[in-house]
C-alpha cells in the first residue's frame, strides 16, 4: 500500500537504516518504497533510505520486515582509540538526546587498533558522557538493561559510524504474549512470515481486496477496493496517500486468498490477517527508541497514530479467505489460542488437512465478484517427520489443482506455492521452484522458495524489477512454465494412485504387501496384537514397523517406524526421502490412520542398537541411549515430547492400553524413545511366567515399565520386586500391575542404582527364588555419580552380585541388547555362575530377520568347582582356583551377624 512521505522540500534530510536478516534486503526496500521513502538502497543485511524524523518513525510503526531502524549520527575516519574518542566527543549529544535520557552503547566490529568491542563501545560512553558533562554539567545515566537510548558504533576497517536505535526493542518482537509462552508448535518469527507473505505478494493484493462497506463505513451496498484510491462514492483513501479533489485509476478489485498447508503455531496466518486488517505492527508498542531523540515531535506522532487507526477502521470489511490446517491437532490447538490472543481469529478458517474440506471451506460468495489472487504457504522447517508424508500429500493436491468445472480447484491451479523448508522435499514433490532465498530462521539455513502455479501462470511478485535486480542470479531464476513434479504415482491395489518421492519405492511398497499379508496371518494363528511387520527387508529402506493394536478398552492401530540411520556413504537427502515414502506406503498399505504413526531413529553403533534422543517429533537426531529408557542405569531417560504429560502423571494419563500374554499394558508413542514394552522379549516375558510358577520371590532388575514383573505376578509369586533408577518408569510399572490386579504390600517399587542396590542386598538375608535382568548396553547417568555403565566390561559383576541374590535353587534369567556381546564364561565359572544360552528359544518369528536383537541366558549358581567343570575348564585351573578359595577364607574373619528379611 503506497503513503506519503512527511518530508518537505524545507525539511533536511537525515540518513537512516533499516536492519534486517540476510535475504530480506530486496523485500524489505520495496517495503521502504512503498511508505514514500526516498533514496532506498537495499545493502548486504541491511536497507538505506533518507527522510525526515516522521518518515523514519512511519518506518518503525509500519515495517513489517525491518529488525530496527537507526538514524546515523556521525561517519569518521578511526584509526585509534583517541580518534574514536575525539570525534564521538565533537558529536552535540546535547541537541540529540533527550534531557534525562538513560543511554547504553554497543560496539560492531574491529581493526587493527580497536580490537575489542566492548573496549570500544566504552570509549564511546566516555566520550558521550564527557561531553554532555561539559555542555550540560551532569553525565547521563546509564543503564544496559532497559536504556531509554541505545547508541551503536559500527567499525568497518579505519571507518566508522554511529548510530541511534530509534527501534528500542527489535520490531519483530511483536507477538502476542500467547505466542511466547510454551506451546506444542512453534511459531514462526513475524518477520520471516511477512518475507513469506512479501514473496506471495500478499500485501499487493491486499490492498485491491473488496471491502464490504457495510461493516467498514455504514454503506449497506457498496463494496470497493481498499487500496487507499479515491472511491466511487468520493470517500477518502485509508492511507491518505490521495490529496482532496485527486482521482486514483481503480484497479481490478480482488478476493485475497491465502491457504496455510502446515500453520504451525499460526505465525505466518497471523502475520496475513493483520496485513488484510491493515493494521500497523507496531500500533500497540508502547516504548519507542525514537522517544529518547530530540528531534521526536509527539503531535506529529499522534497524527500517524491517528492515520493507523483510520486504516485499520477502513479495512474491516475487507472480504477475503485465510485458510489455516496441520497435520497436529496440538499446533491447530496453539495456532487458535494465538490468533485469538492477536485479536483477529475471525479473520482465519481453520480446516482439516484434506483437498476436499479446505475447497469448502474455500467457498466464495456468489455475490463478492472479485477476482482470486492469492498463494499457498508451507513452513516444513519444524514438521515432524512422521508428518512430513502428509504434509507433501496435501502440498501436491493443493499445488495441482484442476483445470475442470470445479471453480475452488480451478483458482487453486493458478495459485503459486511460498515454502519455507531446510530439504529438497519439497523440490521432489513440486519440481524446481521459480526463485528462492537463503535465510536463517532460528539460526538455521533454509530456504524460502516460490514454485510457480500449476497452469503455467508467472509466480506471484515477478512484476518487482526491483526485487529481482537484487538477488543473486542463482535465487531469482523464473520460469514462466511450472517445472513438472518429481513425484511417481504407484498402485497400491485399493484404486487410489499414492504419490511417493523414489519411483523404486514400489518395490518397497510390494515387499511391505507380501510381509504385511503373512505376518497378519501369523499374528492372527498365535493371537499375537502387537508384533513387528518389516525389519529392513530391503537394504535401501532400512527400517523397523512395528504394529500395535489397541485393546477393548482403547480400541486402535498405531505404527511405530524406526529408521536406521543410512551409511555415511548414502545421499542424506535421498535417505530422508526414502522415510518419508515408507511414512507414506506404510499406513496405507496397513491401513493405519496417519494420525498413529510415529517416527524415530534407531543408529547402529559399536554399542548395539541405539536410538536417538526423540525432540518433540522432529526430525530424528542421532545419539542417545541404547534402546531407550531402561531405567536402571539409563543413560538418558527419553525426554518429554511437546504438549506431553510430566513424568508425575504417567499413571494418571489416558494413554494407550494393548493386550499380550492375556495381561495388558499401557504404551506410549508421542513421549519416550521406546513405547512401554520390547516386543522382541515376548516370548522371553512368557519364560518368566513359567520360570515363575511355583516360586515365592520374585526380583526385576532394570525393571523398565515392569511388564516382567506383571507375568510374574500373574504367574502367582507371592512377592515382587521391581527395582529402577527412574521414577517415571516406576510410575509406569505400578500401573501396569494395577492395570492387571496385582496391588497390595507384597509388590515392591525400588528407585536405585541397580548395582549399589546389589551391594546392599549381599549384605542382608534377602533372597530371591527368580531374578530377571535386562539392563541398558550403555550408561553415564548423573544419577550414578562418576561411576558409569558398560554391559560387556561390567557384566560379570552384575552376574557375580546377581547371582548371591538367588536362593538355594534360584535361578535368573539375564538378557541384554549389545549386539556383539560376549560373555565371560570362564570367569564367571570361577564365581561359580553358569550362563545356558537360550537366546535362538527366545527370538520371536516376526524379530527372526534380526537373530542379534538381543541375547538371553539362564543364570544358575554352583560351587565354583562344579562351575568349572560345567563349562569345560582343565582340572588344573579348578585346583588353582579351589586354593585360591581356601586362602582367601582363611583370611576371612570369621562374620557373626545375622540379618532378618
Amino acid at each position: 500500500m503506497a503513503n506519503t512521505s512527511l518530508t518537505t522540500h524545507d525539511t533536511p534530510l537525515h540518513e537512516f537504516y533499516a536492519s534486517c536478516p540476510e535475504g530480506f534486503e530486496a523485500a524489505l526496500a520495496d517495503e521502504l518504497r512503498g511508505m514514500g521513502l526516498r533514496q532506498v538502497r537495499p545493502l548486504k543485511g541491511r536497507v538505506a533510505f533518507a527522510g525526515s524524523p516522521a518518515d523514519a518513525e512511519r518506518a518503525c510503526l509500519w515495517s513489517r520486515l525491518a529488525s530496527r531502524i537507526f538514524v546515523v549520527l556521525g561517519r569518521f575516519a578511526c584509526t585509534d582509540a583517541e580518534d574514536l574518542y575525539e570525534a564521538t566527543r565533537s558529536i552535540a549529544w546535547e541537541r540529540i538526546l533527550r534531557a534525562g535520557a538513560t543511554i547504553a552503547v554497543t560496539a560492531r566490529g574491529t581493526n587493527d587498533e580497536l580490537r575489542n568491542s566492548h573496549f570500544a563501545a566504552l570509549r564511546v560512553k566516555d566520550a558521550l558522557c564527557d561531553r554532555m558533562l561539559e555542555v550540560e554539567g551532569r553525565r547521563p545515566n546509564v543503564d544496559t538493561d532497559d536504556p531509554d537510548a541505545r547508541i551503536s558504533l559500527t567499525l568497518r576497517g579505519n571507518r566508522a559510524s554511529i548510530q541511534l536505535d530509534l527501534s528500542g526493542d527489535p520490531l519483530f518482537k511483536r507477538l502476542p504474549r500467547e505466542a511466547t509462552r510454551t506451546h506444542a508448535a512453534h511459531v514462526l518469527r513475524p518477520d520471516y512470515a511477512a518475507l513469506a507473505c512479501a514473496q506471495g505478494n500478499w500485501q499487493e493484493i491486499c490492498s485491491a481486496a473488496l471491502t464490504n462497506t457495510k461493516d467498514a463505513m455504514g454503506d449497506e451496498d457498496t463494496a470497493a477496493p481498499a487500496d487507499g484510491s479515491v472511491l466511487a462514492n468520493g470517500s477518502v483513501p485509508a492511507d491518505g496517500s490521495a490529496l482532496a479533489g485527486s482521482t486514483v485509476e481503480r484497479p481490478t478489485p480482488t478476493l485475497p486468498v491465502l491457504i496455510d498447508a502446515c500453520c504451525a503455531g499460526g505465525g505466518v496466518v497471523l502475520e496475513a490477517a493483520s496485513i488484510l486488517a491493515d493494521r500497523a505492527p507496531g500500533l500497540e508498542r508502547r516504548n519507542w527508541g525514537f522517544q529518547s531523540w530530540s528531534e521526536h515531535d509527539a503531535a506529529t506522532w499522534r497524527e500517524l497514530l491517528n492515520e493507523a487507526d483510520r486504516r485499520a477502521e477502513l479495512a474491516k470489511g475487507r472480504v477475503a479467505r485465510i485458510v489455516a490446517t496441520d497435520p497436529s491437532g496440538d499446533a491447530v490447538a496453539c495456532a487458535r489460542r494465538i490468533l485469538k490472543a492477536a485479536g483477529i481469529a475471525d479473520r482465519v478458517i481453520f480446516a482439516q488437512p484434506d483437498l476436499d474440506k479446505i475447497s469448502r471451506k474455500l467457498m466464495m460468495p456468489a455475490c463478492c465478484g472479485g477476482e482470486p489472487r492469492g498463494f499457498v504457504f508451507l513452513d516444513t522447517t519444524e514438521t515432524a517427520i512422521s508428518k512430513m508424508s502428509r504434509v507433501l500429500d496435501l502440498a501436491t493436491s493443493l499445488h495441482a489443482g484442476t483445470c475442470g468445472a470445479d471453480p475452488v480447484r480451478a483458482m487453486l491451479s493458478t495459485m503459486p506455492t511460498v515454502a519455507l523448508t531446510r530439504d529438497d522435499l519439497l523440490i521432489r514433490t513440486l519440481g524446481e521452484p521459480a526463485r528462492s532465498l537463503r535465510v536463517m530462521p532460528n539460526n538455521e539455513e533454509a530456504e524460502l522458495a516460490v514454485f510457480s502455479a500449476a497452469n503455467g501462470a508467472i509466480t506471484a511478485g515477478e512484476g518487482n524489477a526491483a526485487a529481482e535486480d537484487s538477488m543473486p542470479a542463482e535465487d531469482a531464476v523464473e520460469s514462466s512454465v511450472a517445472p513438472s513434479p518429481a513425484t511417481t504415482l504407484i498402485d497400491l491395489g485399493d484404486g487410489k494412485p499414492c504419490p511417493v518421492l523414489i519411483p523404486e519405492s514400489e518395490q518397497f511398497a510390494r515387499r511391505l504387501r507380501k510381509v504385511a499379508k503373512l505376518r497378519r496371518k501369523w499374528a492372527q494363528r498365535e493371537g499375537v496384537t502387537c508384533y513387528r511387520v518389516y525389519d529392513a527387508d530391503l537394504p535401501d529402506y532400512s527400517a523397523a514397523i512395528d504394529l500395535y493394536e489397541g485393546s477393548a478398552a482403547t480400541p486402535g492401530r498405531w505404527l511405530v517406524i524406526a529408521e536406521y540411520a543410512a551409511p555415511r556413504e548414502v545421499d542424506p537427502s535421498l535417505a530422508e526421502a526414502r522415510l518419508l515414502d515408507i511414512l507414506t506406503l506404510a499406513p496405507r498399505i496397513l491401513q493405519v490412520d496417519p494420525d498413529n504413526v510415529f517416527a524415530k531413529a534407531r543408529i547402529r553403533s559399536r554399542g548395539g542398537s541405539q536410538y536417538g534422543k526423540q525432540a518433540g517429533g522432529s526430525n530424528p537426531g542421532k545419539g542417545g541411549k541404547p534402546r531407550g529408557g531402561r531405567g536402571g542405569s539409563a543413560s538418558n531417560r527419553p525426554s518429554q515430547g511437546a504438549g506431553s504429560g510430566t513424568p508425575s502423571d504417567i499413571r494418571t494419563r489416558r494413554l494407550p492400553l494393548i493386550e499380550e500374554g492375556g495381561l495388558t499394558f499401557a504404551v506410549n508413542f508421542n513421549d519416550y524413545l521406546d513405547t512401554g514394552i520390547f516386543l522382541d522379549h515376548r516370548i522371553t516375558r512368557g519364560l518368566v511366567r513359567e520360570h515363575a510358577r511355583g516360586k515365592r520371590f520374585f526380583l526385576n532388575l532394570f525393571a523398565y515399565t515392569g511388564t516382567a514383573t506383571c507375568y510374574a505376578a500373574d504367574a502367582g509369586v507371592e512377592e515382587t520386586v521391581t527395582v529402577d533408577l527412574s521414577n517415571t518408569y516406576l510410575d509406569w510399572a505400578e500401573r501396569n500391575m494395577e492395570q492387571n490386579g496385582f496391588v497390595g504390600p507384597d509388590h515392591h517399587y525400588v528407585r536405585a542404582d541397580v548395582m549399589s542396590w546389589i551391594r546392599d542386598m549381599r549384605q542382608t538375608r534377602n533372597r530371591w527364588d527368580l531374578i530377571f535382568c535386562d539392563p541398558p548396553t550403555f550408561s553415564n547417568s548423573s544419577k550414578m555419580g562418576r561411576r558409569t555403565w558398560d554391559v560387556q566390561r561390567d557384566h560379570v559383576e552384575l552376574l557375580v552380585g546377581l547371582s548371591r541374590l538367588l536362593s538355594r535353587e534360584g535361578e535368573a534369567i539375564f538378557s541384554c541388547n549389545l549386539r556383539t556381546f560376549r560373555p565371560d564364561i570362564e570367569e564367571l565359572a570361577r564365581a561359580g555362575v553358569v550362563l545356558t544360552d537360550i537366546t535362538d528359544e527366545t527370538i520371536p518369528e516376526d524379530f527372526a530377520r534380526n537373530k542379534k536383537i538381543h541375547h538371553c541366558y539362564l543364570v544358575k549358581r554352583y560351587t565354583s568347582e562344579e562351575a568349572m567343570r560345567r563349562v569345560g575348564m582343565s582340572e588344573d585351573a579348578i585346583r588353582e582356583r579351589t586354593r585360591e578359595l581356601r586362602e582367601a577364607s582363611a583370611r576371612k574373619p570369621a562374620d557373626t551377624k545375622r540379618f532378618r528379611r
